[in-house]
């Protein structure tokens, strides 16, 4: 007995799961980035250009590597701390405020409608405008920075959340209710997985508002109490002319904004995938 050929096939075996994650997103920031570094190389070498305005790749990535102890004390680690634990504390805070206020806001309309007109307002306005009153009510401290932050990231997560749980289909909740499952499992069990896509959007959006708010104030603001951050010394390289180390630090934001986004793509591929809320 002989089999036919169109007698169903095996299906094609999908690539694994992490060549699926890096081949689509890394691959071609990398692709870009040495093109880029490439670039920089070569204009400053052929150019002529003068190394103390505008160093070459080279010379800014060997100081790098130097700061984060490849072949040097590591000494940007501490900057690197100091900045990340400002922006995750901002983090939790707005994370808290806007369940707080997506919590009111599914509950009742008007509140849902005054989020609208707070988030408005204060979404377009760029938060490093208030870091005078800031500095002004907390003094030259850490919670200047923190409140700050926390203005730029609560907005775009609050209104994230809030439109993630009104866009649920209210026939989830009927399904829920048909299979007597209380209002505690309803929520965990099926409208947080639905609304989870926009949830973690809002956090990636969020974050993205507060790592450019934290830079720019350090900038301004300087060294809180206990030390400064990355863009403390980025400003302190112009204070002692130092170009080489500006570059270093602003490469150092670019890598960190990178690398936080691509974590967080991560984090929303793995949990949308665990909840079956996107098609792969």
């Amino acid at each position: 007995m002989t089999t036919s050929a169109n007698t169903l096939r095996a299906p094609a075996a999908r690539s694994p799961l992490w060549g699926r994650i890096l081949g689509a997103g890394v691959a071609k920031k990398l692709i870009v980035l040495i093109f880029l570094c490439c670039l920089w190389e070569g204009v400053v070498r052929l150019l002529g250009v003068n190394r103390l305005l505008f160093p070459p790749f080279s010379e800014v990535a060997v100081r790098l590597a130097a700061g984060l102890g490849l072949n040097g004390n590591g000494e940007l680690w501490t900057y690197i701390w100091e900045t990340l634990s400002v922006i995750l504390q901002s983090f939790a805070i707005s994370i808290v405020i806007a369940i707080l206020f997506t919590g009111f806001a599914v509950a009742n309309s008007w509140v849902r409608e005054s989020l609208g007109v707070l988030t408005g307002i204060f979404q377009p306005l760029p938060s490093i405008a208030l870091l005078p009153m800031a500095i002004l009510w907390f003094g030259f401290s850490r919670e200047s920075l923190v409140f700050v932050v926390v203005m730029a990231m609560v907005w775009p997560i609050a209104s994230s959340l809030t439109v993630g749980f009104a866009t649920i289909s209210p026939t989830l909740y009927r399904l829920g209710r048909n299979y007597e499952l209380g209002h505690l499992r309803i929520m965990t069990e099926i409208l947080l997985p639905a609304a989870l896509p926009m949830m973690i959007s809002g956090l990636r959006v969020g974050w993205g508002f507060g790592w450019r708010t934290v830079v720019a104030a350090e900038l301004v603001f300087g060294a809180t109490g206990s030390g400064g951050g990355i863009g403390w010394y980025i400003n302190n390289s112009r204070l002692f002319m130092n170009i080489t180390d500006g570059f270093a630090g602003i490469l150092l934001v670019i890598v960190v904004g990178l690398f936080t986004e691509s974590l967080f793509r991560l984090v929303q591929y793995f949990t949308t995938h665990k909840w079956g809320t996107e098609n792969f």
